[in-house]
């Protein structure tokens, strides 16, 4: 079962799995992982590097665990020929600074390898929209959300959860796949609450602990499971896009981040007026 959906996974195109004619250019099909500090985003790519590679568990990414932040730029890893994973800076707060970014990369906004940051300036963020306004986007994102099972899910942190999967939806029109790192006992609770918020798939990898990585057979074939839904979730995102145009895509993107950033600086620049007028009186 295993050999059969790996097979499946380095044969895999572009749009092969819907036989689409027209894929819109795409070349690449890229995971885009997003997630909290310390939830396990570099130890699902070792995960998936090995399996696709059919390895016992390596740090082929480079993994130093700690509960604090490692990673601070996105980091861009071959699975296969067409498909790619990013590592990335954890979320520390999913505050609406963070999910600006985040909306950002997910539009194919940022650099691999280029720092993320949640406090850039309104002058940076517009510079980087304008230097894309020629760039005609060349891969997919799929949106991919890892969270600790181990971690309980409060109610304040699955209300920001609800904003960055809406926000995943109105901008690949997929809602992210998720990854329960650890799923633990609250397996089931967890799971529960993504699908109330949207989630079509949650996958639970029950068995491995981010500090003693293994690689068994359960895990390898629920993480080829993964990747083979992340394919028929991009195609199923790339045939939504026949009916636009690739340019005009692009453009979209472009002027709805704009949109974003504008609106994210007017709330900034009300609240600070706020502080400067209650600091008068």
């Amino acid at each position: 079962m295993a050999d059969a959906m790996r097979t499946k996974l380095t044969q895999y195109r572009p749009g092969s799995l819907l036989a689409l004619a027209n894929t819109r250019g795409f070349q690449r099909v890229s995971l885009q992982l997003f997630g909290f500090y310390g939830h396990g985003k570099t130890s699902l790519i070792n995960l998936c590097l090995n399996s696709v590679q059919k390895k016992q568990y390596e740090d082929l990414a480079g993994l130093r665990y700690s509960d604090d932040t490692v990673i601070r730029e996105r980091r861009e890893y071959q699975l296969t020929h067409n498909m790619f994973i990013y590592d990335n800076r954890g979320f520390n707060s999913m505050d609406p600074e963070e999910i600006s970014e985040a909306s950002a990369q997910l539009r194919g906004l940022r650099l691999v390898d280029e720092e993320v940051k949640w406090d850039r300036t309104i002058e940076e963020k517009m510079e980087l929209l304008l230097q894309k306004n020629n760039n005609p986007l060349m891969e997919l994102m799929v949106p991919v959300l890892v969270f600790r099972g181990a971690k309980e899910l409060t109610a304040e942190k699955s209300e920001k959860m609800k904003v960055f999967v809406l926000r995943c939806f109105d901008i690949t029109g997929m809602f992210p796949l998720v990854v329960l790192m650890e799923s633990g006992e609250i397996q089931e609770k967890i799971s529960k609450s993504f699908h109330l918020l949207g989630v079509r798939y949650v996958i639970a990898l029950q068995k491995f602990k981010v500090q003693e990585p293994e690689l068994d057979a359960e895990t390898e074939a629920e993480i080829l499971r993964f990747l083979n839904l992340c394919t028929n979730e991009a195609d199923r995102g790339m045939k939504k896009l026949q009916r636009v145009g690739k340019e005009e895509e692009c453009r979209r993107h472009i002027r709805e981040q704009m949109v974003v950033e504008l609106e994210l600086e007017r709330e900034k620049v009300r609240k600070r007026t706020k502080v400067e007028i209650q600091s008068v009186k």
